[in-house]
């Protein structure tokens, strides 16, 4: 749980909603970001919570099942049952870029592939 990605990932979101609060939003940050860093945030947490093991490598196909779940749920779903909430289609292609930077860069960085 000390891996450097997720902390970033946790400062960032901290930062994006602390802004919220206060009323002054970043743009383009404000929209996509805290989508991007979803799916990377819940496969750390599966890997260590749930697996319990660091050295999982999540296959690319179960990271975009993660993303196209995700967008199908809060995207399509959910807003459909709330008057507070809109999907948007670009938070889907932040979910899914968000799982590409994932498989791609957070786990060959955990790892130390990604310096080689």
């Amino acid at each position: 749980m000390r891996d450097p990605l997720f902390i970033i990932y946790n400062i960032l979101w901290w930062f994006i909603h602390i802004c919220r609060w206060v009323n002054k939003p970043i743009p383009y940050l404000n929209n996509w970001l805290t989508d991007f860093l979803f799916i990377p945030v819940v496969a750390h947490l599966t890997k260590h919570i749930a697996l319990r093991r660091e050295d999982y490598r999540f296959p690319l196909s179960y990271l975009l099942v993660m993303a196209l779940y995700t967008a199908l749920i809060f995207e399509w779903v959910y807003p459909s049952f709330s008057h507070k909430t809109v999907g948007d289609p670009l938070d889907g292609i932040a979910y899914l870029l968000g799982s590409l930077f994932y498989y791609y860069v957070h786990q060959d960085f955990r790892l130390g592939r990604i310096f080689r």
